[in-house]
Parts: C-alpha cells; structure tokens; sequence
C-alpha cells in the first residue's frame, strides 16, 4: 500500500498538464463528489404559540435539487434554493382537522451559502397539532434534519420517517 507521502510525491512528479487538470477539476468540484454529512443535513425548529405554528428551516445550498448547469456556482445554488423553498407548496403539512392556514413565507440565502426559510400558519384548533409531516426528502438533498419542536424536544427527521411529533409537556 502507498504511504500518503508516496502518493504525492508521484502525484507532483506528473507534468504540469496532469497538475492543471487536477487542479481544475478540484475547483470544478468533480473531485469532490463526497459530500460530508453536515453538508447533506440541515436544522428546523418548530414552535407551537398560541394559534401559531412557526418553522424555521436552514438547509446549506449543496441541498439545491440537481439541474443539468454543473457550473451553477454556489450563491446561483442557493438563490435557486431560497426561490423553491419559498414557493413550493405543502412543505409542511399539520393534520387537517387543526385547520392551518399558511400566512407567511420568507426565505433568504444567508452566509455562507447557506439558506433560512420561514413558516408561519395559523391553526384554528392548535391542539390538534400533534403531527407534522413534510415531503422535503422528496424535492431536496438532503439526508437528515435535526429538529428542535416546542412543546416537544429533539428529533431526527429522515427519509424513511419524514414527520415531527409534538409532544406535550
């Protein structure tokens, strides 16, 4: 097996094209195809106040569903991000029979590149809210949410259990 030291040493051995190639495709982001783990996951916290229900989601732009532009940069990534979050409908779905009504969305690409969304519904029966579910993992990039809920605690929303439970204290 090749000792690191080994490796680049062979590797700064090359000509000065395979150098420039390499160096290109780094910067192209081709050689980067692993994302870490905190890339792939984002934050929410959800509050239940009174007849309000408020979510707050920050994802990171690597989250950005895929489109055929691979030289998209990373602030395009996160503005393209920051629209769909904003005028995607049904992100968050609380049961029916709380009868909640979407009255404020807002999202903005924060630094570094980075994106907040906002969610304010107001439910005619709060209490009803005991569930909240989201098909997020459908449209975005993303492998986990950790989530913070009042009335509640911390939770793991994932894929394969894409909804938040309130809990009453």
């Amino acid at each position: 097996m090749m000792s690191r030291r080994n490796h680049w040493t062979t590797f700064m051995d090359r000509p000065t094209t395979y150098v420039l190639i390499g160096a290109f495709l780094v910067v192209l982001g081709v050689a980067s195809q692993n994302v870490s783990a905190q890339e792939r996951s984002g934050e929410l916290f959800l509050t239940l106040k009174g007849t309000l229900l408020l979510i707050q989601l920050q994802v990171p732009e690597s989250a950005a569903p895929l489109i055929d532009n691979q030289g998209e940069s990373q602030s395009a990534k996160a503005t393209r991000l920051a629209e769909i979050l904003k005028y995607t409908q049904r992100l968050f779905q609380p049961p029916p029979e709380a009868g909640c009504i979407r009255r404020q969305t807002e999202a903005a690409v924060t630094e570094p590149s980075a994106v907040v969304a906002k969610w304010v519904f107001e439910c005619a029966h709060p209490e009803q809210v005991g569930l909240v579910e989201t098909p997020l993992f459908d449209l975005l990039n993303l492998d986990s949410i950790h989530a913070v809920t009042l009335p509640g605690g911390q939770q793991l929303i994932t894929p394969e259990h894409p909804s938040l439970r309130l809990k009453e204290n």
